[in-house]
């Protein structure tokens, strides 16, 4: 099977009711889509921002139990998720500047050579963290099996905007990459 992502990131892959086509808006009342059949299609889900990438104040987090996360979006009759992405390899949230979450994995190898911002290797920005993409792949085909129409975000931008010391934590930084990258002006 391969992944499939439409111009509205919008993925379906072997779900219980199998989406024909890719969805677009419905021609009699463009609020809802449809799969190519003609019926309609109303994607109602839920979130949280771990579905990717593992997040907290552990270094390494802990992992996530997304079987767990679809097992509850069943429970409410959900068909619709978004699959988070972090820019950062760790980041500050609002409200609780006690502690810092640490993300991983990150869709970049960190291969080095030389030590990163934080410590670690820095990021070689023309090779991809294979786990990050198994991971995201799994995740979206676990997710179409289940019968979900899954939303896929590829970058975010409030970790650059709100969280102090953002910039330094993003592998853009000249300091966390060995490509010699400076993305500042691409930043925010």
């Amino acid at each position: 099977m391969k992944l499939l992502l439409l111009v509205s990131f919008a993925v379906s892959l072997a779900a219980a009711e199998p989406a024909r086509g890719p969805l677009r808006p419905h021609p009699a009342n463009p609020r809802y889509f449809t799969d190519g059949t003609g019926r309609a299609v109303y994607l109602t889900g839920s979130h949280t921002w771990t579905t990717i990438a593992d997040m907290g104040p552990q270094d390494p987090p802990p992992r996530f139990d997304f079987d767990r996360f679809l097992s509850w979006l069943e429970g409410y009759g959900h068909n619709f998720i978004r699959l988070w992405t972090w820019d950062l390899v760790n980041w500050e949230p609002r409200g609780y500047r006690e502690v810092r979450h640490n993300v991983r994995p990150l869709p970049y190898a960190r291969s080095g050579p030389g030590k990163a911002l934080d410590g670690k290797p820095k990021f070689d920005l023309m090779r991809y963290d294979k786990e990050y993409f198994r991971r995201l792949e799994s995740r979206v085909r676990a997710a179409g099996r289940r019968g979900f129409y899954v939303s896929v975000m590829l970058f975010e931008g409030w970790g650059l905007q709100f969280s102090p010391g953002g910039w330094e934590a993003h592998p853009y930084h000249p300091e966390n990459n060995v490509n010699g990258i400076d993305g500042k002006g691409l930043a925010v």
